[in-house]
């Protein structure tokens, strides 16, 4: 009898999983917007947004544009459907705040409000600067599959 092959399922934190996951792919697109001299490719754009070469050639066409300078590269992400074009559109969608409330917290990252509140409640936060969301967010767990 054959069996199925199983998973591992790791318990971390919500921190160690940010830095893991999303912390390179915003390195990758800081330097790339760092570096952009005018336009991009739709490749380099896909790979920067974890999105399909066809997906940014649809938003190109929906939205009209004909090639990818900053601004186009904006207005791709905030139609973009990965999970970093969405955490960046959730973020922009906040004013990208330098304090965070629980609720801003909670839904930049998807994460159930009532955690993050009875973490700031247990902590005496009120707010948390953006430098120190690590210390909320290593407070979350979370599973991720290996």
């Amino acid at each position: 009898m054959d069996s199925l092959p199983t998973s591992s399922m790791q318990h971390i934190s919500y921190w160690e999983f940010f830095q893991q996951y999303y912390k390179p792919l915003l390195q990758d697109l800081d330097i790339l917007l760092k570096c952009m001299e005018t336009t991009i490719s739709v490749d380099e754009t896909a790979q920067a947004l974890a999105l399909t070469k066809e997906t940014v050639e649809s938003i190109m066409t929906a939205e009209k544009i004909d090639h990818i300078d900053q601004k186009g590269f904006w207005s791709i992400v905030l139609q973009g459907n990965s999970q970093l074009c969405g955490l960046l559109q959730r973020e922009y969608l906040c004013g990208s705040p330098t304090l965070y409330s629980p609720e801003h917290i909670a839904y930049i990252h998807s994460l159930q409000l009532e955690h993050i509140t009875q973490i700031f409640e247990a902590n005496g936060y009120t707010e948390v600067p953006a430098q120190n969301l690590g210390d909320v967010l290593s407070q979350i767990y979370v599973f991720i599959m290996q």
